[in-house]
């Protein structure tokens, strides 16, 4: 059991630093400790060209929620609604600006990035009511066919997302594409089991942490909208690709929702890269395997809106 190189490096440069791990810190805290490693990031040099990208604000029914979206330089094919990692505690436009600018590129679609409010200030249900509003916003700013997509505690989003406007009859969605996601709150399952205890960048005690967060003492953890693992049905969800790295402690819950979706008549594509931690794709630019699952997901999203189109 060993990550690849790339992310073997950065453990080991962690280590050497005594860098902090999430649970650790307040929310506040973890906050910058992660704004503080995108800046000191070097600047991406294989990005897209875009027409624009622009920042804007709606109403939600929390308050305003702030937007970025990035245009693609060719005619878009449809739209995407993507919504960040985190835990539902960290994060934020800037952690996936490169991710949202590769995918816009790569898939000829436009790709609305949604800044949903965190946890513990807003617990459940506020950041998914911020999500449910701003897909719902860009149904109608952009007509056309309609994808979601997410990051981890977003990849939950996203499938959340599913749920409503499924039971909701609306908007319809043509494909939804989950990266990592968090589909339940079980911590015993055999990559928690493995790979949980060993802070590879998402460990056990932050899962719990960010739950706790999220869903604090009361709230029920088995709503589906929480962990959509638990829904009775998955018939009339939309097409899904999910992404999940092997060295993850999410990895089998995102198996086992592909599994679920497939039972219940889902199309599913999964694809779990070797050695890759949780939110490898931030990686695309220096790690192949990263860069060929975001063209992957780039050629799976371009196939969904070109069938629904």
């Amino acid at each position: 059991m060993k990550p690849h190189s790339y992310y073997q490096a950065i453990l080991d440069a962690n280590e050497a630093a005594g860098r902090p791990y999430f649970h650790q810190l307040s929310a506040n805290d973890a906050r910058e400790l992660l704004r503080a490693g995108i800046a000191a990031a070097p600047p991406p040099t294989d990005l897209p060209d875009l027409r624009a990208v622009e920042d804007r604000s709606i109403e939600g029914p929390h308050g305003p929620i702030a937007l970025r979206i990035y245009h693609p330089a060719v005619e878009p094919l449809g739209t995407c609604v993507f919504f960040h990692g985190g835990g539902w505690v960290i994060g934020d436009l800037d952690q996936t600006d490169a991710t949202c600018r590769r995918l816009a590129g790569l898939s000829a679609s436009t790709i609305v990035s949604v800044d949903y409010r965190l946890a513990p200030e807003c617990c459940y249900p506020q950041p998914l009511d911020d999500c449910w509003a701003a897909l719902n916003w860009a149904a109608e700013a952009f007509p056309g066919p309609l994808l979601v997509a997410g990051e981890s505690a977003g990849g939950n989003l996203a499938a959340a997302c599913t749920i409503r406007a499924r039971d909701a009859a609306g908007p319809a969605l043509a494909g939804q594409f989950l990266a990592y996601p968090v589909t339940d709150h079980d911590f015993e399952t055999p990559s928690y089991r493995q790979v949980g205890g060993r802070n590879w960048l998402l460990s056990a005690a932050d899962m719990h942490w960010f739950w706790d967060h999220y869903c604090p003492p009361g709230t029920d953890r088995n709503l589906p909208e929480i962990s959509p693992l638990h829904l009775e049905t998955m018939a009339g969800l939309p097409p899904a690709m999910i992404v999940l790295a092997e060295f993850d402690p999410l990895r089998d819950e995102g198996m086992a929702y592909a599994r679920r979706l497939a039972e219940g008549g889902v199309t599913v594509s999964v694809r779990c890269d070797a050695s890759m931690l949780h939110g490898y794709l931030a990686a695309a630019a220096l790690v192949p395997a990263a860069g060929e699952a975001l063209r992957d997901a780039a050629r799976w999203m371009k196939a969904r809106l070109r069938e629904a189109g």
